[in-house]
């Protein structure tokens, strides 16, 4: 168990209806110098990153491809990874919207809110 204070710290979610910008990979490049700066403080540093995948716009850049939406992030999602692991940054976590966990998490959460009458 660490004595360590916790530093938590995310990224936005690089939105997958095309290929990373250069401004997705500037937002990831600070992140990761302030995971670092805050590693070195001696922070116990969680780092989250991840990916988008829904919206109208993948459905239909998709549809023009003639494959799946699922296929389409995938590959985008890949090509996000692969650039943030490019750079060497230092993420712990790369959550894609469309993973069974985060799903699962969404669901408890809206249904939490649900039950609360806050939705």
């Amino acid at each position: 168990m660490s004595n360590k204070e916790k530093f938590y710290m995310t990224t936005a979610i690089a939105y997958t209806s095309g290929k990373p910008h250069i401004g997705n990979t500037y937002e990831i490049i600070l992140a990761d110098a302030i995971a670092r700066y805050k590693r070195a403080e001696g922070y116990d540093v969680y780092f989250q990153t991840g990916t988008d995948e829904h919206g109208q716009k993948i459905q239909e850049k998709a549809e023009a491809l003639g494959i799946t939406p699922k296929e389409y992030v995938d590959k985008v999602a890949g090509d996000v990874k692969d650039i943030w692991d490019m750079v060497n940054s230092s993420y712990d976590n790369f959550v894609r919207t469309t993973d069974q966990d985060h799903e699962k998490c969404v669901k408890k959460i809206f249904k939490k809110l649900y039950d609360q009458g806050d939705i």
